[in-house]
C-alpha cells in the first residue's frame, strides 16, 4: 500500500470512529495521517463550536474543500476526514481519483451513544440536535454520497478501533 501517490480516506458519519482508527492504521502502517477537522480547528485558532459560531456550516465546508483539495497533492497521507466532507462533489472526486476510501459505519444506536459520552470532541451539529432522529436524518440525507466514495465498508458496532484498523490495513493489502 506504501504507493506514494495512493492516499487513504476514512470517511462516515460523526462517531464513527475516523480519527482514532487512522491514528491507528498510521502506526501500523508507518503512513502520517492528518485528520482535517482538527487541522483546520488548528489553522483558524478556534475549536470546532467557535468554527460554526463564526462561520456558517457552508462557510465552513468551502474552507474544509480548500485546505482537502490542496493537501492532496503532498505526500501519501491517511486522512481522517469530517464527516461532511463528501458533500463537495469535487471533494468526491478528489477521493476517487487519488487514493482508497473506507467508509466506517455503525447504527444510530451506537453513533448516538459513543456522541452522548465524548466529552471531548464537541460536535456543533449534533450538540444542537441531540437526538436519534437527526443521526438517521443526516445518514439518509449523506448515504448517497458515502457510498458512492466507498471503496471498502467497515461495520464498526461492536467493536473497538483496534479491531477496525487491522480489518482496514487487511482490505489494503
Amino acid at each position: 500500500m506504501n504507493n506514494p501517490l495512493k492516499h487513504t480516506f476514512i470517511i462516515g458519519m460523526m462517531g464513527s470512529g475516523k480519527t482514532k482508527t487512522a491514528h491507528l492504521l498510521s502506526k501500523k502502517l508507518d503512513i502520517p495521517y492528518i485528520d482535517t477537522d482538527h487541522d483546520l480547528v488548528s489553522i483558524l485558532n478556534l475549536n470546532m463550536e467557535e468554527v460554526f459560531d463564526h462561520f456558517s456550516e457552508k462557510k465552513f465546508r468551502v474552507l474544509e474543500s480548500v485546505y482537502f483539495i490542496e493537501h492532496l497533492k503532498n505526500k501519501q497521507h491517511i486522512y481522517a476526514t469530517g464527516g461532511g466532507i463528501i458533500l463537495n462533489k469535487e471533494n468526491r472526486v478528489a477521493m476517487k481519483q487519488c487514493g482508497k476510501t473506507i467508509l466506517l459505519t455503525a447504527s444510530t444506536s451506537t453513533l448516538f451513544e459513543r456522541l452522548s459520552n465524548d466529552k471531548t470532541n464537541i460536535r456543533p451539529l449534533f450538540k444542537k440536535n441531540k437526538n436519534k432522529k437527526f443521526l438517521e436524518d443526516v445518514w439518509h440525507d449523506r448515504k448517497k454520497h458515502y457510498r458512492e466514495c466507498a471503496d471498502f465498508i467497515v461495520e464498526t458496532d461492536k467493536k473497538n478501533e483496534n479491531e477496525i484498523a487491522n480489518e482496514i490495513a487487511g482490505l489494503l493489502q
